[in-house]
């Protein structure tokens, strides 16, 4: 079963390292992900021991997300942000980041999250066999954020540990916060992982965000 985050100890058990993780570390990574057109979402696999080879893991879903800026850091910079499921997923989702939000393509990032969670709640919602949440993303540095570093950003409320403001702090505690009520709140049950993963294996959910300026 997958962990949920220890604000206690400040370990980062919503890190997903695929090598790491007894159930699915014996999987060579081109088999660890599938996709299951009849729910139309991505989910991992795991070796079973009992008969010796590579299963479906129960319960688990994957879901890639990615941000886009336009111009970024000039007056005409514009953010996108993508969420991808699977080909053809009904629940693939695009769109622009709101004019009065930073066009920064971290904050792109950020609202990819967000726009993630609200599609996953929508899913989950529909098929509660789905409770093993795996969220894919490009930047290290967000994947990291919500599984690492934002318990003691919170601690710290809202500092580093150099002492500098944490870039769009508030947003990235109501999303740890939003986590932690899908997980343990009353209508929750759901385990959250973040996996970072490179560039070209997330190919999807930037073309999705890119899309969204045409």
């Amino acid at each position: 079963m997958m962990m949920g985050y220890d604000d206690d100890d400040g370990q980062g058990s919503r890190l997903f390292e695929h090598r790491a993780s007894d159930p699915h570390r014996l999987v060579p990574r081109s088999e660890l992900v599938v996709y299951d057109p009849r729910k139309q979402v991505f989910g991992l696999q795991m070796y079973s021991w009992q008969i010796k080879r590579v299963v479906p893991d129960p319960g688990s879903l994957v879901v890639y997300i990615d941000g886009a800026c336009r111009d970024n850091g000039t007056p005409a910079a514009r953010g996108s942000w993508g969420v991808y499921f699977g080909p053809r997923s009904q629940y693939n989702r695009r769109g622009l980041l709101a004019p009065d939000l930073p066009q920064t393509s971290s904050r792109a990032e950020i609202e990819a999250l967000a726009q993630a969670l609200d599609a996953l709640h929508e899913i989950t919602r529909r098929d509660y066999s789905l409770r093993h949440i795996t969220i894919a993303t490009d930047s290290e540095y967000l994947a990291h954020a919500m599984s690492l570093w934002i318990g003691d950003w919170i601690e710290n409320e809202g500092l580093n540990a150099r002492g500098r403001r944490v870039a769009h702090f508030e947003t990235l505690k109501a999303l740890h916060e939003r986590l932690d009520e899908m997980t343990y709140g009353d209508e929750g049950g759901l385990d959250f992982m973040f996996w970072p993963i490179p560039g070209e294996e997330n190919m999807e959910a930037d073309r999705l965000a890119n899309q969204a300026f045409e």
